[in-house]
């Protein structure tokens, strides 16, 4: 299958951040040209899209999420991180089903391909029905069992861990890594054992850190280190680490994260929302850190825009800074994209618009009055733009959203049955 997305303005990425009119080629799900029509090969495409002078870009990867928790959008609103946790939300989910989370999550799924998300990284239980509902409408997936074990079941956790990278082996587009929860619910004995198993495994870490001022202080308390200082101590920074939030962390803990090529997934919205804080994401970028952004989930956010979130990545340093000069446009864009790809480990694969790698590809209508004139798209598409400019969203070379519609299933059979299992939550 043969593929020409022609006539858009194309926004790569690639390491030069190279910005231009132009055509994309694809063929069997890989993308073998990107760039000026005039130098394109000359081939017979079994389908040729007209993008109409719109943005064509890589995929937004949204680097930390909780896809199931679309079922708990607009529920226990308006609280602190713990205060929301554990006496709102932890007691719901432990009324979870395995048939919950696969609705829960292809709710999230139709969410996703609506805003051009191409590839998720997320953090729950039940994960083999998260990696069901990612398979069934063909996005791209890293997916980590949560484990924690300050109830004392962590070991049992760790055991589903362990298995779930056999359970993922069938499927092309899914990954698996391992989710400690975080300081506050994982002992450092536990700790221990992620770090032992990650490295049998050859698996990245996906980790909340420094998410709230208290959490960040009360680790110091407890261990008389930050949770960063506490990770490295234990040798787990030794391993791919991927740090969800870093709202608290220190310029001592950045230097430590530099060091470890530690990835950090910024979610501005959820901070915000939660009143966590602004991280100091600016400061990390001038110490090399590999920073993305994301959304967490949509009971703290309540969207899963990234749109949005490259947005307020990028204006919220300006703010806090007061400088404006601070993440420009094409910064913003590499945080939602190619830097989400690094976080990943699949920087090779996804995340630019390059020859050679998976066609992960959205395509943005410009000709709403937010887009006129069209002084500079790339700006327009990270100040501008919104989720309902996504004409068209392509994982592997497959479509599965265009013009409204997503490919791979029932829309409001998916309403229905997500909204039916949450109603079951908070009965």
């Amino acid at each position: 299958m043969k593929t020409l997305i022609r006539n858009g303005f194309l926004v790569t990425a690639d390491a030069n951040d190279t910005c231009g009119d132009g055509c994309v080629l694809v063929e069997g799900g890989t993308i073998t040209y990107a760039g000026p029509e005039s130098l394109a090969p000359q081939v017979s495409a079994d389908r040729v899209i007209d993008a109409q002078g719109g943005v064509v870009a890589p995929g937004f990867i949204d680097t930390h999420t909780h896809v199931p928790m679309t079922m708990m959008r607009g529920y226990a609103d308006d609280l602190a991180l713990m205060d929301w946790l554990q006496n709102h939300i932890w007691p719901a989910e432990a009324r979870l089903t395995e048939e919950a989370v696969y609705w829960g999550s292809m709710l999230a799924m139709c969410e996703f391909a609506a805003a051009g998300v191409t590839c998720f990284s997320d953090m729950y239980n039940f994960n083999e029905a998260i990696a069901r509902a990612a398979h069934d409408s063909g996005l791209r997936a890293l997916i980590a069992t949560a484990v924690l074990d300050i109830d004392g079941g962590g070991d049992d956790r760790l055991k589903r861990a362990a298995a779930f990278f056999d359970a993922v082996k069938g499927y092309d587009r899914i990954e698996a890594a391992i989710g400690p929860h975080a300081e506050y619910t994982v002992s450092p004995e536990m700790f221990e054992k992620v770090r032992d198993l990650a490295g049998k495994l050859n698996a990245r870490i996906h980790v909340h850190v420094s998410e709230t001022q208290s959490e960040h202080e009360e680790c110091i308390a407890r261990h008389g280190k930050t949770p960063i200082g506490l990770l490295e101590s234990l040798g787990v920074l030794e391993l791919p680490v991927m740090a969800a939030h870093c709202v608290w962390v220190s310029d001592d803990d950045m230097d430590i994260m530099a060091r470890h090529h530690v990835s950090v997934m910024t979610c501005p919205g959820s901070n915000l929302k939660l009143g966590s804080g602004i991280p100091r994401v600016s400061r990390m970028l001038e110490k090399g850190i590999n920073v993305s952004c994301a959304t967490d989930g949509a009971a703290s956010n309540n969207n899963l825009s990234m749109m949005e979130e490259m947005t307020l990545t990028g204006l919220l340093q300006k703010g806090l800074n007061q400088d404006p000069s601070l993440i420009p446009a094409k910064t913003a864009l590499r945080i939602a994209t190619i830097n989400g790809a690094e976080a990943l480990g699949m920087s090779s694969m996804t995340g630019s618009l390059e020859a050679g790698k998976k066609a992960d590809i959205v395509v943005l209508g410009t000709d709403g009055v937010r887009w006129c004139p069209r002084t500079n798209l790339l700006n327009h598409l990270v100040y501008s733009g919104s989720d309902a400019d996504v004409k068209l969203t392509m994982v592997g070379g497959d479509i599965i959203y265009e013009d409204g519609h997503i490919t791979f299933g029932d829309i409001e059979e998916i309403k229905e049955k997500a909204s039916q299992y949450a109603a079951e939550l908070f009965a």
